[in-house]
């Protein structure tokens, strides 16, 4: 996947909790000091941070325990505990459902970013993720 145009860049690291966005450090989960880990060869993290960094929103439905994530014109629901879900409106599934840890909903960060138009990339010897995103600013 190719982004044309200007970009923003997140840089982030498991097990810190904060990351880079665009040259300026953000905490990943404002006042939380969660950080991203691996479960199942699989980053999750809190995505509000984000997700919010690129312009977009994430919302969470209590009694259906789902997550909307809406960026860069697209979206994806989830729910807590399910592999199957919706991007843009369409099903989709992933090997590892979003979870609740520590009172915190992680979601799978490669999947999301990816499907709202993101590319990432993993730098598995410093065990850091980049991602870059078209800058809508």
């Amino acid at each position: 996947m190719a982004i044309e145009g200007k970009r923003g860049f997140i840089l982030m690291q498991i097990d810190k909790d904060t990351m880079i966005v665009n040259g300026a450090v953000e905490e990943i989960d404002p006042g939380r000091g969660t950080a991203p880990l691996i479960k199942n060869g699989r980053t999750l993290l809190p995505i509000r941070a984000v997700i919010e960094a690129m312009a977009g929103s994430v919302n969470w439905d209590a009694g259906e325990e789902k997550v909307s994530v809406t960026a860069l014109d697209h979206s994806v629901d989830m729910w807590i505990g399910r592999k199957d879900m919706t991007v843009d409106g369409n099903n989709a599934s992933i090997d590892i459902s979003p979870e609740i840890i520590n009172s915190r909903t992680m979601l799978p960060l490669r999947f999301v970013a990816e499907n709202v138009g993101c590319m990432v990339e993993w730098i598995g010897t410093s065990r850091e993720i980049v991602i870059v995103y078209p800058n809508v600013e």
